[in-house]
């Protein structure tokens, strides 16, 4: 995502939540260990994930429901998940 869209999703955190509130995270990564691995590492431990493995296990879709602090709290994990090659976010 580039600024503009970050500060458009911020904007839209703001007016359609109320802060802290649970947020879920969508992704899509290529089934590879380092790659499930890196998105992981992004959640604090405990973190509870589900999986979902594409029918021809080629990729993997992952959703986090997470309790966020605010808007911002959100947006740096997707400028977080910016490294993982392959990563779609949802």
């Amino acid at each position: 995502m580039d600024q503009e869209k970050y500060n458009q999703l911020r904007e839209q955190l703001i007016e359609s939540a109320q802060w802290p509130s649970l947020y879920m995270f969508k992704f899509i990564i290529p089934n590879k260990d380092e790659k499930l691995e890196a998105v992981k590492a992004i959640f604090p431990s405990g973190t509870q994930f589900a999986f979902k493995t594409s029918k021809d296990l080629r990729f993997i879709s992952i959703t986090v429901k997470i309790k966020m602090q605010d808007a911002d709290a959100v947006i740096a994990i997707y400028e977080q998940t910016k490294h993982i090659e392959g990563l779609l976010a949802l």
